[in-house]
């Protein structure tokens, strides 16, 4: 079918060039009320309908809006989504807090005044952690997050003198294991509903005014930190409590009213405890320590000043340690250890001599031990220390005789099969051994050991193990003293600075002993009761 063709302009007439929006646009005839409008005819179009011979003129084809086809597909694809939820049921938002962590702790912080009102709706603590961090106040949380959900894990609320009473769903939060609510003005009895966090590592209640028992808290299996200070505890201490905390490591009780002791030998190797507090520890369990700089021992003897050097005072260490036990002195901040190899030895562990008239008098008595000897300096500002040791064999004085062990520093090995006589050149002969350690942590141990060398009974039984005549400490020329490091917490957990002093400090010192010197201690007690049965 052939096309036809464009009129050319009259001739004469200029030939126009129209854009489109200057062309003319025809108006629309007014439609009559009640009719549709009449069609626009094109301008080359007849009233009537074209014949088949004739074909209609070139016109661009109708171009459709580029926004409908994307329009069009958004629709589509939100009632697909809308479709496909409409019968599915909502999951949880990703990394939402725990709904029965959540009310428990929107209770316990609307009960405390921490916030306000009925719970809002997608409430999501985990998402927020800090409510108040200051000098003087803290209220915190910190969770562990699975793909969808977050449990809260450390709750520290401290410093708020108006919260006087726990909340009963506090222990609805059985996946804490940190928990601190020190130096508020809590009153009355820690609920026994306390054991429903099992999982609980750290426990900090300090400076509250409970005035009641002990808490029972045997039932914290997990439990590796507890800081009971300044509570206002009354009553005996409850031996069970201990029996099957095997983790804990550290305990601190000061400024009570607890009264008794603590066998802890009877928990045996199963844990690091060793000994039983001993009868001069006050009975509030209460000391003020200074943080020492230096420090000195008569082991085995009375208080010594040499005349040589009397700025020097070396302390009092003449306590009856029996086959095993320890000695605090919390005047001077120091403990003595000692377990020996046999159970069923009267020995005091300390020796004396008459011999040697020329020999000085801080060598005239000795501690000593057939299994190990422990000294502990507590509250040593961090640096370099001297450690003198003073020796002097006065027990074995026939050449026969050989007594051999081991000397650790901060758990060092710097002595094997150390003999007295030998680096001396006989018995009853003084020697000193200077050597240095580094304080990081506020304790300075020095470990003298039985290492099964030697003899064992020259001039008599129980001639063998460890002797030590005096121990001296203090700073080298080069330390520059500062504030040991605070102890390890959790993130949100009191800031503490300074040396762990007090009681706590000193007796956990002296009891966190080594596990295997228990062990080879109560290993023995067995081998001999099988002997004999």
């Amino acid at each position: 079918m052939s096309t036809a063709p464009r009129l050319p302009p009259p001739r004469g007439a200029p030939a126009l060039s129209v854009s489109d929006d200057q062309a003319p646009r025809p108006r629309l005839a007014e439609p009559t009320r009640g009719q549709p409008p009449k069609p626009l005819k094109s301008p080359l179009s007849t009233s009537s309908s074209p014949s088949p011979s004739q074909s209609p003129p070139d016109a661009a084809p109708p171009m459709a809006s580029p926004a409908a086809p994307l329009a069009l597909l958004i629709l589509l694809v939100s009632l697909a989504i809308a479709a496909a939820q409409s019968g599915q049921p909502s999951s949880p938002p990703r990394n939402s807090t725990n709904i029965s962590d959540a009310a428990a702790l929107h209770t316990v912080f609307e009960k405390w005044g921490l916030e306000d009102g009925t719970m809002p709706q997608g409430y999501h603590p985990c998402g927020k952690l800090v409510w108040s961090n200051s000098s003087e106040m803290e209220a915190s949380i910190n969770c562990s997050c699975s793909s969808n959900e977050c449990r809260i894990t450390h709750l520290n609320v401290t410093g708020y003198r108006n919260i006087t009473f726990i909340p009963a769903e506090l222990f609805s939060l059985t996946e804490l294991v940190s928990l601190d609510l020190s130096n508020n003005n809590l009153i009355g009895q820690i609920p026994p509903q306390v054991s429903n966090l099992s999982k609980l590592e750290t426990w900090h209640f300090n400076n509250n005014r409970l005035n009641e028992s002990f808490p029972n808290a045997s039932a914290l299996l997990s439990l590796q930190s507890l800081s009971l200070r300044n509570c206002g505890f009354t009553g005996k201490f409850p031996n069970q409590i201990l029996k099957n905390l095997n983790k804990l490591t550290y305990v601190d009780l000061r400024s009570n009213n607890l009264s008794g002791s603590i066998d802890l030998q009877q928990y045996n190797s199963e844990n690091n405890f060793n000994g039983s507090l001993p009868d001069q520890m006050p009975q509030s369990l209460e000391a003020q320590l200074a943080d020492p700089v230096s420090f000195a021992v008569n082991c085995g003897g009375k208080q010594y000043t040499p005349p040589s050097d009397p700025s020097t005072m070396f302390n009092d260490d003449s306590a009856n340690l029996g086959a095993a036990d320890f000695h605090v002195d919390t005047n001077n901040n120091w403990v003595v250890s000692h377990v020996g190899t046999d159970p069923f030895s009267n020995s005091s562990g300390i020796v004396t001599t008459g011999n040697g008239t020329n020999m000085p008098e801080l060598y005239r008595t000795a501690r000593t031990s057939t299994g190990s000897l422990w000294y502990y300096v507590v509250g040593l500002p961090s640096g370099k220390y001297t450690v003198q040791l003073f020796f002097a064999e006065i027990v074995i004085e026939s050449g026969s005789g050989r007594r051999l062990f081991n000397i650790d520093i901060q758990d060092r090995n710097i002595m094997t099969d150390f003999d007295i006589s030998k680096e001396a050149g006989g018995s009853n002969r003084p020697i000193n051994r200077n050597y240095t350690a580094d304080v990081t942590t506020s304790v300075l141990k020095i470990h003298l050991y039985w290492n099964g060398r030697g003899t064992c009974c020259i001039p008599h039984n129980g001639t063998y193990g460890p002797l030590v005549s005096a121990i001296r400490v203090f700073p080298s020329a080069e330390t520059q003293a500062s504030p040991p490091p605070a102890a390890h917490t959790s993130r949100h957990d009191e800031k503490r600075r300074g040396v762990v002093a007090g009681i706590a400090a000193l007796s956990i010192a002296a009891t966190v002993i080594s596990s295997s010197a228990v062990y080879l201690w109560w290993k023995w007690v067995s081998l001999v009761k099988h002997r004999k049965a």
